[in-house]
């Protein structure tokens, strides 16, 4: 479902409150998704989701820590918000719990999957 971020109300709440400027918008809801899911959707990207938990963690800690000048500390706080969407979006979506099940494959091998 290319383009189906759902557009998480809170973060955009967040970004709004510390001093963004998007606009009212909305994506598909997880719940719409997972039912997608459910008939054999198997691509759902959360790109968008990411990008607006980090913008959201970012300005609420630049403004609520002005005198903070580590980057670290920022990126830190970023990172957090968008594990956090990994794992609901992992969670809802029915893959939490599979990474063991994962294999590498050789470039070779993937390259003979599209002749």
């Amino acid at each position: 479902m290319h383009g189906s971020s759902s557009v998480p109300q809170e973060w955009l709440a967040v970004i709004n409150q510390y001093g963004g400027d998007i606009k009212e918008t909305y994506g598909v809801p997880v719940e719409q998704l997972v039912e997608a899911i459910k008939h054999g959707v198997r691509k759902i990207n959360i790109d968008t989701d990411l990008r607006l938990a980090s913008t959201g963690a970012m300005r609420r800690m630049m403004a609520e820590k002005p005198s903070e000048f580590d980057p670290r500390k920022f990126f830190s706080a970023t990172v957090d918000a968008m594990k956090q969407i990994c794992i609901d979006r992992y969670e809802a979506f029915g893959t939490a719990g599979n990474a063991d099940k994962i294999r590498p494959i050789s470039l070779e091998k993937m390259v003979s999957h599209y002749k």
